[in-house]
């Protein structure tokens, strides 16, 4: 049981210094500041952590953020390393989440079926 808390705990934390360090770290990288982390899902061993992300800009492709995001996935993780106090930073695995997009194309639907 224990266990489970401190996984949640590092969840948390973890969800919430990589919202920071997007902010604050690539103050000058306008699609690493545009992401915004929905859920972090830490493996039992704590060793991988699968964060889900969306970003805010539609100007930005899908596959721009993904590359980008890549493109800094060790930076992040050094960052990462800085701010919260674990033995061993776990490998953070990046996974774009579609929910927000989907959830915007839905409403566009009803607004669509509500005017006709």
């Amino acid at each position: 049981m224990g266990h489970d808390i401190k996984v949640e705990r590092l969840n948390s934390s973890i969800l919430r210094e990589l919202s920071l360090i997007f902010q604050k770290e690539f103050h000058d990288n306008e699609v690493i500041r545009s992401l915004s982390v929905k859920e972090v899902r830490l493996t039992n061993d704590l060793s991988h952590a699968k964060v889900f992300y969306s970003h805010l800009m539609d100007s930005i492709s899908k596959d721009e953020v993904i590359k980008e995001v890549q493109m800094n996935a060790k930076e992040i993780r050094h960052q990462l390393a800085g701010k919260i106090e674990v033995k061993f930073v776990p490998e953070l695995e990046f996974i774009y989440d579609e929910s927000l997009n989907n959830a915007n194309k839905i409403e566009e639907i009803l607004k669509n079926i509500k005017k006709n």
